[in-house]
Protein backbone atom coordinates (compact mmCIF):
# COMPACT_ATOMS: atom_id res chain seq x y z
CA UNK A 1 0.00 0.00 0.00
CA UNK A 2 1.39 3.06 -0.70
CA UNK A 3 2.36 5.85 1.99
CA UNK A 4 -0.77 8.13 0.87
CA UNK A 5 -3.34 5.75 0.81
CA UNK A 6 -1.89 3.91 4.23
CA UNK A 7 -2.30 7.91 5.56
CA UNK A 8 -5.87 7.98 4.13
CA UNK A 9 -7.24 5.09 5.55
CA UNK A 10 -6.49 6.77 8.88
CA UNK A 11 -8.88 10.07 8.56
CA UNK A 12 -12.42 10.52 9.26
CA UNK A 13 -14.27 11.96 6.47
CA UNK A 14 -16.53 13.77 8.65
CA UNK A 15 -13.32 15.49 10.39
CA UNK A 16 -12.74 17.20 6.93
CA UNK A 17 -15.96 18.14 5.17
CA UNK A 18 -19.40 19.48 5.70
CA UNK A 19 -21.95 16.91 6.09
CA UNK A 20 -23.76 17.83 2.29
CA UNK A 21 -20.25 17.57 0.58
CA UNK A 22 -19.98 14.28 2.01
CA UNK A 23 -23.22 13.14 0.69
CA UNK A 24 -22.97 14.39 -2.54
CA UNK A 25 -19.13 13.11 -3.30
CA UNK A 26 -20.00 9.96 -1.76
CA UNK A 27 -22.68 9.68 -4.43
CA UNK A 28 -20.12 10.86 -6.74
CA UNK A 29 -18.01 7.70 -5.93
CA UNK A 30 -20.37 5.38 -5.88
CA UNK A 31 -21.71 5.94 -9.14
CA UNK A 32 -18.18 5.81 -10.60
CA UNK A 33 -17.70 9.45 -10.85
CA UNK A 34 -13.74 9.18 -10.05
CA UNK A 35 -10.84 8.62 -12.25
CA UNK A 36 -7.46 8.19 -10.80
CA UNK A 37 -5.11 9.88 -13.29
CA UNK A 38 -1.91 9.62 -11.68
CA UNK A 39 -0.88 7.81 -8.66
CA UNK A 40 2.49 7.64 -6.83
CA UNK A 41 3.89 6.71 -3.34
CA UNK A 42 3.26 11.05 -1.96
CA UNK A 43 0.34 12.12 -4.26
CA UNK A 44 -2.76 11.11 -5.87
CA UNK A 45 -4.24 13.24 -9.08
CA UNK A 46 -7.81 12.57 -9.73
CA UNK A 47 -10.90 13.54 -12.15
CA UNK A 48 -13.78 13.36 -10.18
CA UNK A 49 -17.72 14.57 -11.49
CA UNK A 50 -18.94 15.15 -14.61
CA UNK A 51 -22.38 12.71 -14.12
CA UNK A 52 -25.83 13.39 -15.07
CA UNK A 53 -28.33 14.41 -12.11
CA UNK A 54 -28.26 16.50 -9.42
CA UNK A 55 -25.63 16.58 -6.70
CA UNK A 56 -27.79 14.31 -4.33
CA UNK A 57 -27.31 12.14 -6.85
CA UNK A 58 -23.71 13.10 -7.55
CA UNK A 59 -24.16 15.12 -10.06
CA UNK A 60 -22.21 17.92 -11.46
CA UNK A 61 -19.15 19.16 -13.37
CA UNK A 62 -15.53 17.50 -13.30
CA UNK A 63 -12.85 18.65 -11.38
CA UNK A 64 -9.43 17.81 -11.03
CA UNK A 65 -7.89 16.80 -7.93
CA UNK A 66 -5.30 16.64 -6.09
CA UNK A 67 -3.78 14.99 -2.95
CA UNK A 68 -0.54 15.25 -1.69
CA UNK A 69 1.74 14.69 1.86
CA UNK A 70 3.68 17.81 2.86
CA UNK A 71 6.33 16.70 5.97
CA UNK A 72 3.69 13.96 6.99
CA UNK A 73 0.71 15.92 6.17
CA UNK A 74 -2.54 15.95 3.98
CA UNK A 75 -2.61 18.66 1.48
CA UNK A 76 -5.62 18.94 -1.36
CA UNK A 77 -6.83 21.17 -3.94
CA UNK A 78 -9.48 20.84 -6.22
CA UNK A 79 -9.39 23.51 -9.54
CA UNK A 80 -12.89 23.83 -8.42
CA UNK A 81 -12.27 26.07 -5.65
CA UNK A 82 -11.39 29.68 -5.89
CA UNK A 83 -7.68 30.41 -5.81
CA UNK A 84 -6.32 30.19 -2.33
CA UNK A 85 -9.83 29.18 -0.51
CA UNK A 86 -9.47 25.27 -0.87
CA UNK A 87 -12.01 23.19 1.04
CA UNK A 88 -12.93 19.77 1.17
CA UNK A 89 -15.19 19.98 -1.47
CA UNK A 90 -17.15 17.07 -2.92
CA UNK A 91 -14.88 16.50 -5.54
CA UNK A 92 -12.22 15.63 -2.26
CA UNK A 93 -14.35 13.49 -0.83
CA UNK A 94 -15.57 11.24 -3.93
CA UNK A 95 -11.87 11.21 -4.15
CA UNK A 96 -11.00 9.65 -0.67
CA UNK A 97 -14.25 7.44 -0.47
CA UNK A 98 -12.29 5.92 -3.85
CA UNK A 99 -9.09 5.31 -2.75
CA UNK A 100 -10.62 3.66 1.19
CA UNK A 101 -12.84 1.35 -1.09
Amino acid sequence: MSKIRSYIAKLNVEDLAIPSNIVYGTAMAKRGGVEITLEEDDRVEARAGGLDGGAKEGGGSKRRVHFWLEEDELKTHCNGNPKNHDIFCKHCVAVLCYLIK
